[in-house]
């Protein structure tokens, strides 16, 4: 047996984000946002969460309303990565500013922002909270890109430097299995 953990993205936001930071800002969803849900729930499928842990920003807050769980708890530590004073700039704006940052992103934030050294401390101080070996458990992290792809990175022991190696779509669910002796098993 195992515990099993819904590492869940947000749905398409309304926003053009294949050519914008938009990090922590809070935005609306796209039209398509009730369709978008109901294939997140499908996908998980009738697993009984107990609980469902979840981003403040409304983008994941509206989603994990929409998923059964016997517990909803909305906890910071979730938040996309900050980009601080670059949010809402296009990378064509940002240009080799953008480009400079992209070789250290790692360990070296966007002014008044985070680096991605920043984003694992605080997901690391997340997941020692509340992920606890629980046999049979099934539970769901209703959060953001980035933030699911540095918890891939801790739990499959990748460098933050290839985190982009990682891509996948909005409202993505991937199922990660925790073994009572420590080793994950990781559903992409």
């Amino acid at each position: 047996m195992s515990m099993t953990i819904y590492l869940v993205r947000h749905t398409t936001p309304d926003v053009e984000a294949s050519k914008i930071l938009y990090g922590q800002t809070d935005l609306n969803l796209d039209q398509n946002f009730d369709a978008e849900a109901e294939e997140v729930k499908q996908t998980i499928g009738d697993d009984g969460l107990s609980s469902i842990f979840y981003s403040p920003l409304k983008r994941c807050k509206q989603l994990a309303k929409k998923l059964p769980a016997d517990i909803h708890i909305e906890d910071d530590r979730l938040l996309e990565i900050n980009y601080g004073d670059w949010e809402m700039k296009t990378f064509h704006e940002l240009g080799a500013d953008l480009k400079e940052w992209a070789k250290y992103f790692d360990h070296k934030a966007a002014p008044n922002g985070e680096s991605l050294m920043d984003v694992k401390s605080r997901l690391c101080d997340f997941w020692q909270d509340n992920i606890q070996y629980d046999e049979g458990k099934s539970i769901a992290i209703v959060t953001h890109g980035v933030v699911m792809r540095v918890i891939l990175c801790y739990l499959l022991e990748m460098p933050l430097k290839n985190i982009f190696r990682i891509q996948f779509g909005f409202g993505k669910v991937i199922k990660i299995e925790l073994q009572e002796s420590g080793r994950t098993r990781v559903n992409i």
